[in-house]
């Protein structure tokens, strides 16, 4: 009988296969998860991580990355395109980028599996192992492991569980694996605010004009939040960066990237690229009427100056074409003489005259030629 030896791997061979796998396994380093950027994470506390590593304050939150929150510790990401949510302690949501269920407009999707989170933000989804939503508000989640409680503060909650339920303003309800449990509370003042009482435990510093003041992230001005408030001095002491931005109506102008409330660029021909024309305004003259409207709703001649469209509109005199001559006339002359009225007689072009061709049944019918009576012999 013969005897097989068992194959041993190689010492050096078995080290850097513990390498390997230890490299695998390690947490990616806060930030660089490399998906599009979604926020600003600030930190309060000493328990706060991104992707499983300690987080930095004012590191950047990409898509897929998990903020991960112990005891005694929150975080607050600031989304770029304006809005926030904070995390309470001992909370672990994910994000990522999502088309929400209904409307079919792109939103930031946050998994949470447990913890509590204050959202504000217009377009906004999440889910937990309880239930999906959709959020243009401001509202409290709450994942405890046996159920979600949702609490709306301000605006209105769609919620997907068994079946679609609306939460509205001041409303709160729960769900446990999709299916809502008991009926939509209606809460009071002093129930909304002891619902996210939790939120005092974290003060926050923002600049109003060149003061500091402690308030909660939802009063202060976009990007412009900090838990720490030596932070939230040196930030206030820094000029802020100065570029252009798109405002209503189609205007670029120059101001702080903070001040700006829509698209905004350092450059000032990216500025006005992206930035839509506003519509151009006069009058317009239209099946002689005339209004004030945009150029790009009239339907007939357009103006800029009301005595210029009027005059193609309603002009004292111009010229007629009629019975296959021109002649200077005015409009209501013309009309009455059944011609062709223009303002400029270079744009009655030829002149001819109408002929209007007689109906089959009005012509007249063409007489017969005399017929020689026939002789029967």
């Amino acid at each position: 009988m013969t005897l097989h030896r068992p194959f041993r791997l190689p010492l050096f061979a078995l080290a850097w296969l513990l390498l390997l796998v230890g490299a695998a396994c390690a947490p990616l380093p806060a930030g660089d998860a490399g998906g599009a950027a979604i926020g600003t994470l600030r930190v309060a506390g000493p328990n706060v991580f991104l992707n499983g590593a300690r987080a930095r304050d004012g590191a950047s939150v990409r898509e897929g990355d998990t903020v991960t929150t112990g005891a005694a510790s929150s975080a607050f990401v600031a989304f770029i395109g304006g809005g926030f949510v904070q995390l309470d302690e001992n909370t672990d949501p994910r994000f990522s980028f999502r088309v929400e269920t209904r409307g079919g407009r792109r939103c930031i999707h946050i998994q949470i599996d447990i913890g509590q989170v204050f959202i504000d933000k217009d377009v906004q989804c999440f889910s937990t192992p309880d239930v999906n939503g959709n959020l243009g508000s401001r509202v409290n989640i709450r994942v405890s492991g046996k159920e979600t409680i949702v609490t709306v503060l301000a605006g209105r909650a769609l919620m997907f569980g068994e079946r679609e339920q609306s939460v509205p303003a001041a409303g709160e309800a729960s769900w446990r694996r999709g299916r809502q449990i008991g009926p939509l509370r209606q809460l009071d003042a002093a129930e909304l605010t002891a619902t996210v009482g939790w939120r005092e435990r974290y003060p926050g510093w923002c600049c109003v004009g060149e003061r500091l003041e402690q308030r909660l992230p939802e009063q202060c001005e976009r990007q412009q939040f900090w838990f720490d408030r030596r932070q939230a001095e040196a930030g206030c002491r820094q000029r802020p960066a100065a570029g252009w931005c798109c405002q209503a109506g189609g205007r670029v102008v120059q101001m702080p990237a903070a001040q700006c409330r829509g698209f905004f660029s350092p450059d000032e021909d990216e500025a006005r690229q992206r930035c839509p024309a506003p519509p151009r305004s006069g009058w317009c003259c239209q099946d002689g009427r005339l209004s004030e409207t945009t150029a790009n709703q009239c339907r007939g001649y357009f103006a800029d100056e009301r005595r210029e469209a009027q005059r193609r509109c309603q002009p004292e005199t111009g010229w007629c074409c009629m019975r296959g001559k021109v002649a200077e006339m005015s409009a209501e002359q013309c009309r009455r003489a059944d011609g062709r009225f223009a303002a400029e007689r270079s744009e009655l072009g030829n002149c001819r005259p109408r002929v209007t061709p007689l109906l089959p049944e009005r012509q007249q019918p063409r007489p017969l030629p005399p017929r020689t009576p026939a002789v029967i012999e």
